[in-house]
Parts: C-alpha cells; structure tokens; sequence
C-alpha cells in the first residue's frame, strides 16, 4: 500500500512530531506491505499578511523531507500548500497543491482578496407560504420580531438543521425577484421567515437566494459569516447538507 505520511510542524493538530519524526518515518518506510511515497504537512497561518511563521513550518518540512530523501535515496511526493499558500506563497507549491476554500470560489485573506476567484456556489430556498397579516402580529419563537405594519410574510424552506445558524434571525437578507428582504423571527429548525412586504409578484413556489446572485444584488458567504461572527470556511460547510445539490459545468 502506498501512503504519505504527514508531519507537524506547528499545526498543533495532526502528524509526527517531536524529535524522533524522522526515526519514525523511516521505521515506518521499513514496514512490510507499505510503500512511503508522499509527505505532507499543514499550514496554520499562510493567510497572515506575516508569513514568518509558515516559512518556518516550510523550512520545518524541506529539513525532514531532505533527510528522508537522502536516507532512503528515493524521491517523496510532498505538499504542504493550502488555498492561502497556493495564492501567496509560491515556495511552499512543491509538488502539489491542496485548495480548500478557494474552490468554491473564496479568498482566505480578508484584506485585500483575490477578485480572479469566482464564487461556485449558490444556495436557493422555496417559498412554502405566504401569508399576509396584520400590524402587531409576532412573527417566530419568542416574539423577536413583531410587524409594525401590514405586512407580507413568506416562509422559506430552510432552516438551521440545513446549516442556516439561528444567529440569521433578525440578521440577514434573502434575494426574491431581485430584491434584498429582511429575515424576520428566529430562524427555526426547517423554515425561516422573510418580510416580503416591499415586494410585488411573489407567489408561493418562487426561489429565494440565500447565497448567490439574484439581480443586480448578491449576497456572499463572507457577509453571513460577518453576521454570524464565523469565517466563510463554516458558513460554506455547513449550508445545504440536507438539500438537493445540483452540479454545473461550463459555466
């Protein structure tokens, strides 16, 4: 069986490490029925506008796999590169690469991001009902949200056990016809409510984006992860877990 064995050298997570790493890896090249081909390891911070703390965990790296190399004479596929490093740290490519984040189309620097990237991803909910009601009417659990006016209500079939974090309630937008609407209420297990009041030609069945473009509006995973106090890595992550994915090519 052939393996890559991976190393830590300051992730703090996963691999060998202390001062027996290369002992080790080459106690376990020794091993019968295997075959080390590769190495790898994992930045923790590439996305840091000071990089001295991933060229140390680069240098970590080359010192184990130039050892390895030179003990076993053979070569080892090695990657360490994340989507930060593959924007910005050219040194650390080798001979493969691991994007995450900017696969769906999304920078991991938040100054100053990467606008050749393209977001993947779009995330849509229909509109079960709508219904219209009264000034004074609460909306939701605990009456967060109570209508100042008359007031068009559309439920949408999406919830925070679809990965759409209850922190939403009172605190994002949806896209329907082109239009930015408010959430109103909590957010509850399977449905949300939105505020369609200032918009004309809803009906029942009409998509609602949730991530994606709508329009001449769009609404990212950055701006709900800001709402949400996460990183886009978990909003991305956790949305549409239960829903019907469609994939796109060509586009």
């Amino acid at each position: 069986m052939k393996i890559h064995v991976k190393i830590d050298t300051g992730m703090g997570r996963l691999g060998l490490h202390g001062n027996d790493v290369i002992q080790n890896i080459m106690k376990i090249s020794e091993m019968p029925g295997l075959e080390t081909t590769g190495l790898m390891s994992h930045f923790s911070e590439a996305d840091l506008a000071d990089r001295s703390y991933a060229m140390e965990q680069l240098e970590r790296f080359n010192t184990v796999r130039r050892s390895i190399i030179q003990q076993r004479g053979k070569p080892l596929f090695s990657h360490i590169a994340n989507s930060a490093a593959v924007l910005s740290f050219e040194d650390a490519h080798l001979d493969a690469v691991r994007p995450g984040l900017m696969l769906y189309g999304y920078s991991p620097f938040t100054q100053n991001p990467h606008a050749d990237l393209i977001p993947a991803m779009t995330i849509k909910a229909r509109i079960l009902d709508i219904r219209n009601v009264p000034a004074g009417t609460p909306i939701s659990y605990g009456r967060t949200f109570v209508t100042k006016r008359p007031s068009t209500i559309g439920v949408l079939a999406i919830g925070y056990a679809d990965g759409y974090n209850r922190l939403f309630s009172n605190n994002a937008h949806v896209l329907v016809k082109g239009t930015k609407v408010p959430v109103v209420g909590r957010v509850c297990m399977d449905l949300t409510m939105i505020d369609l009041t200032d918009v004309t030609g809803v009906e029942k069945d009409d998509e609602a984006v949730i991530i994606g473009k709508q329009g001449d509006h769009v609404i990212t995973a950055d701006e709900l992860a800001g709402r949400a106090h996460t990183i886009s890595y978990e909003i991305l992550t956790s949305l549409g877990r239960r829903s019907r994915r469609v994939y796109v090519e060509g586009h």
